[in-house]
């Protein structure tokens, strides 16, 4: 059997990459992965970001909920009864709802492999195989498939069949030790963003394209997994650092630390890119203020004593930012290039900048048959010869939306076909179905 690579099948792109199509002056203008067909498994955050990014690169992607949903949809705020949550990670995609823990549920995920190129999936390790839907399974009917996991902890080790949130992983690998500490602070606190689900994503979407690259090259599909916890190590870059054991207060250090944030005279804040304490930041501000005098203050005069006074030498640069009422304008004032000042913005207030409309850098979208309107972040990137990227009006569809379209294209299903595995509850849409007894996830 050869893979749709092999064989040239193309699947036709989501409804909202056509009207994006055609708002463009050429439909010429292909989406990098338009070809490609993604079965999404994937609930909470690490994995739905991956198959939104692969929807934004023009992939179609299915998103294949069991009967208690995502549970994302259940966070609040709501408009209009939809979770702006749920929608910034699943816009693009086409909802189904298969109880995969019945064998009719199975048969019909199983009858969409052949025509597949990606599944992915974050059941915890082991739980895909005992469903019958494992890489050995999916392989035989399709050679070409990639099998995408993710896992808290990866496969095949001591801490495999342990769950994975993202705090959890922030208090393991180092994350919430060391916020508390290079805060000062001795209380630990959690980050309210999600670092470790959103990092996963990421490293995830690479070595899916890698995997599709390699295919085109070798012919077959394989299996990549990826966990949570290698990938907030990976992002750490004060990682290496730490493992050291060291912890100098003096020279170039790493991390933002030490960028203070300062009051304007508006009640705004800003931060300035400088380490006071260093011997650059000190004589840029020093200047900046036209306070000579300081490099005579003997709780200043060499690195080590501006660290121990470190508060106050903030403190008297702090008042002297307090007389300005932008960042742009306290830029002016230090007069290097180098050293940047920034306003503390809520994303609310960046979406409303010029650049934020220049850009293009967020996108109004729908929720559910609700049509429920709200915004949610645009991808990054920007391609000279191919589109990507959510479509204005894009949908974030409810449990189930497109079942019927998605099962006859896809399943070869008719609807009488259909409307018997709904009497069954292998097929439903709408409100969640309470199935406590559904496997757990990573």
């Amino acid at each position: 059997m050869t893979s749709p690579a092999e064989s040239g099948q193309r699947h036709r792109p989501l409804k909202a990459g056509n009207e994006r199509c055609a708002a463009l002056s050429s439909c010429a203008v292909e989406r990098p992965l338009e070809d490609v067909l993604v079965l999404d498994l994937t609930r909470a955050v690490a994995g739905p970001i991956t198959g939104r990014l692969l929807a934004d690169l023009g992939a179609r992607v299915v998103k294949i909920e069991p009967p208690d949903a995502d549970l994302t949809r259940f966070i609040v705020p709501n408009v209009d009864g939809f979770s702006p949550y749920f929608a910034q990670f699943n816009v693009g995609k086409e909802c189904v709802s298969l109880d995969l823990t019945q064998p009719a549920g199975r048969d019909v995920l199983l009858s969409m492999v052949p025509k597949a190129d990606i599944v992915l999936e974050n059941y915890r390790p082991g739980v895909l195989d005992k469903l019958g839907l494992g890489y050995d399974v999916l392989s035989e009917i399709n050679p070409g498939i990639i099998v995408a996991s993710v896992s808290g902890w990866g496969h095949g080790n001591s801490r495999s069949g342990r769950g994975a949130f993202a705090s959890v992983l922030h208090a393991e690998a180092g994350v919430t030790e060391m916020v508390s500490r290079r805060r000062g602070g001795d209380a630990y606190r959690n980050d309210p963003m999600s670092h470790a689900d959103t990092y996963t994503g990421l490293h995830a979407l690479g070595a899916v394209l890698a995997a599709l690259h390699m295919r085109v090259r070798t012919g077959r599909g394989q299996t990549v997994e990826v966990s949570m916890a290698e990938s907030t190590l990976m992002c750490n870059d004060q990682a290496a650092t730490d493992l050291t054991g060291q912890d100098p207060m003096i020279g170039f250090k790493g991390g933002q630390n030490w960028a203070a944030v300062y009051a304007l005279s508006n009640g705004r804040h800003v931060t300035v890119t400088l380490d006071l304490t260093a011997n650059f930041g000190f004589k840029v501000i020093a200047a900046a203020m036209n306070r000579p005098d300081l490099r005579d203050d003997p709780r200043f005069a060499r690195i080590e004593d501006r660290v121990v006074h470190r508060d106050e030498i903030e403190a008297i640069f702090g008042e002297w930012v307090s007389q300005f009422d932008s960042a742009e304008a306290v830029e002016a004032a230090i007069g290097v290039k180098s050293v940047m000042a920034a306003e503390v913005r809520t994303v609310a207030e960046l979406a409303a900048t010029d650049w934020a409309a220049e850009r293009g850098a967020f996108v109004d979208i729908v929720g559910g048959e609700a049509a429920a309107p709200m915004t949610v972040p645009q991808s990054p990137w920007r391609f000279r010869a191919a589109d990507a990227g959510v479509a204005p009006g894009a949908v974030a569809g409810d449990r189930g939306q497109h079942n019927r379209e998605v099962l006859r294209e896809l399943a070869g299903l008719d609807d009488r076909a259909i409307d018997a595995l709904e009497d069954q509850g292998i097929v439903s849409a709408g409100e969640a179905i309470r199935r406590p007894s559904l496997p757990r996830r990573s």
